[in-house]
């Protein structure tokens, strides 16, 4: 009997591995991986769709509420600028004009209802004479009613300074030759500037004799080697003029240490240096000028603030190398104002 149980229990042991009930599992496995396969690939379709719409909202969430702060705050500066320029009662009073446009690099505009002053705008490298036209009309213009506006820019010359960046055209409107970070071409060469120098100067005695006003009546001022020219002519003036406003510029480092104030000057240097003391100086200049640096150009005024009583240096945040915010900034306004109805 115990035989027979053994034998009994080992056949039931044996069925159930016969061949039949492999294929049965083998199948259910086989189903069971082609399921999971398919849920793995829908869920990796599923991923593809997921994660690239995360990316999106998170960035939109980050960087939307940063612009649109940013932009309110630009807004607001630009409002309050406005505002401002609205209570110096110059953005509500512009001039006809009658323009007369000479040649590329000379052109003037004069106010129809005739004029006190004149304002004299030196242009900057590669800038035609004209290109400031629809601005000094129009209503973000910063000078006075009753100013004629004459636009001057340097003779037509290589300039290193576009071959450097690139550009198309190397020979341009410009004052002196210089290269890419405005350095003199050649070297300490100021012969180009000098002869630009005296160009200007003569044309301000033109001005002055042909328009029949006073020397206090001319204003000077420019953008950039415009700027720089402008303080050219302060440091070389003939005669005092009513003011000079210097954009983006800064001061020949030969002329820093000529015009150094020295305590054993002669009578007559002192009397110059007198005479030159109180003129009206305002320089502008951002921050974030990527062409003429602040640094370079800050550290050239100083001897400005040891030889002249009204010089002020206005400092711009955001812009770059920059003209069009620069003269509607209430100060410039008010201070050309104040210097015109003197």
């Amino acid at each position: 009997m115990s035989s027979l149980n053994v034998k009994i229990n080992n056949t039931k042991k044996e069925t159930l591995g016969t061949e039949n009930n492999l294929n049965c599992i083998e199948i259910k496995s086989e189903v069971k991986s082609r399921r999971s396969k398919k849920n793995n690939y829908a869920y990796k379709r599923l991923l593809i769709i997921i994660i690239p719409i995360t990316i999106v909202l998170l960035f939109a969430v980050i960087f939307i509420p940063i612009y649109i702060v940013s932009k309110n705050k630009k807004d607001k500066d630009n409002k309050s600028i406005e505002n401002n320029n609205k209570n110096n009662y110059i953005y509500d009073e512009y001039d006809e004009f009658d323009e007369t446009f000479v040649n590329l690099t000379y052109a003037f505009l004069t106010p129809k209802d005739g004029f006190d002053n004149v304002f004299i705008f030196l242009g900057g490298i590669g800038e035609i004479s004209i290109k400031y036209f629809e601005f000094f009309k129009g209503r973000n213009t910063f000078v006075p009613k009753g100013t004629k506006i004459y636009f001057i820019s340097g003779g037509f010359r290589y300039m290193q300074y576009m071959s450097d960046y690139h550009y198309p055209l190397t020979y341009v409107p410009g004052w002196f030759n210089v290269d890419s970070l405005g350095n003199l071409v050649p070297s300490n060469d100021f012969t180009e500037a000098k002869k630009s120098l005296n160009i200007i100067l003569d044309e301000i005695d033109r001005i002055k004799n042909d328009d029949g006003l006073d020397y206090k009546n001319i204003f000077i001022g420019g953008f950039s080697q415009g700027g720089i020219m402008t303080n050219y002519v302060l440091l070389n003036s003939r005669h005092e003029l009513g003011g000079y406003i210097a954009f983006s510029g800064y001061v020949f480092d030969h002329d820093l240490e000529a015009n150094t104030v020295i305590y054993n000057l002669n009578q007559n240097q002192k009397e110059k240096l007198d005479l030159r003391k109180d003129y009206h100086i305002l320089a502008t200049h951002s921050l974030n000028d990527d062409k003429v640096f602040y640094k370079k150009a800050a550290e050239s005024y100083q001897e400005y603030y040891k030889q002249y009583s009204d010089f002020q240096l206005l400092s711009f945040g955001k812009l770059e190398h920059d003209f069009s915010e620069q003269p509607i900034h209430p100060i410039v306004r008010k201070w050309l104002i104040e210097r015109m109805n003197k």
